[in-house]
């Protein structure tokens, strides 16, 4: 059966899901019992969630609930596949399990740790500031608590720790690059948000950052670097 829901559908069905919640169940609960599987059975979900305002709702239920609401219940079951492109199509950020999206941000907080203790971070932030400004590369924030130096080519994969391998961001944002969810284009200077990403930072999608590139003067070796990243994360 198709998938008729669109966004608005969707947001509708998470409106309704957290206005059912118990004690601290946010709704889930009432989620899983009011939309069961055509058979009548009741699971809870192993994998398969979409992550909204920070809970993480299974999408299979929340799907068939979205589906309702635009007009078309479900009888048959597709797998959980099916409700995960729907949903990323409409650009909502997906994990696969709140456990393991646990997991990997420890992770990511372990290997922050690790890059911020190396001696030679604090020099290379000051480098990079110098040459581009206190002043993040996509957002133009420029408080300066908040702003870090991202490699280009990651050290793992052989950076160095040079300025023109390197570009000011806004702490969050150096999160999502380092995990390629925002990418920047060697060829043409924009910005490319994954779907996982753009319900909070779509805004920078299709971004040109040309005109700030060019001002530093450092393209040659800036379009270098992310060509080499580029390679590395295919």
């Amino acid at each position: 059966m198709e998938l008729i829901f669109e966004r608005e559908h969707a947001e509708e069905a998470i409106r309704q899901t957290s206005e059912n919640a118990r004690g601290n169940d946010k709704g889930l609960g009432w989620l899983y019992e009011t939309y069961r599987k055509p058979g009548g059975q009741m699971r809870k979900s192993s994998t398969g969630f979409l992550m909204h305002k920070g809970v993480a709702y299974p999408v299979k239920p929340l799907g068939r609930f979205a589906n309702a609401i635009a007009g078309q219940p479900m009888k048959g079951n597709p797998i959980t596949n099916v409700f995960r492109e729907r949903f990323a199509k409409l650009k909502f950020q997906l994990i696969e399990s709140p456990e393991a999206e646990a997991e990997q941000t420890v992770e990511r907080q372990r290997k922050l740790a690790q890059i911020l203790a190396r001696p030679q971070q604090a020099k290379f932030r000051r480098e990079v500031l110098a040459l581009w400004g206190a002043r993040c590369l996509i957002s133009e924030c420029e408080t300066l608590p908040a702003l870090e130096a991202a490699h280009i080519r990651r050290v793992s994969d052989g950076g160095v720790d040079h300025a023109w391998n390197g570009v000011p961001l806004r702490a969050d944002i150096h999160r999502l690059f380092d995990a390629d969810l925002i990418k920047i284009s060697s060829v043409d200077w924009t910005v490319s948000v994954s779907n996982a990403a753009q319900s909070q930072y779509g805004e920078f999608h299709g971004l040109s950052l040309a005109d700030r590139i060019a001002k530093v003067g450092k393209a040659v070796d800036l379009a270098a670097m992310l060509h080499e990243r580029t390679l590395r994360s295919d």
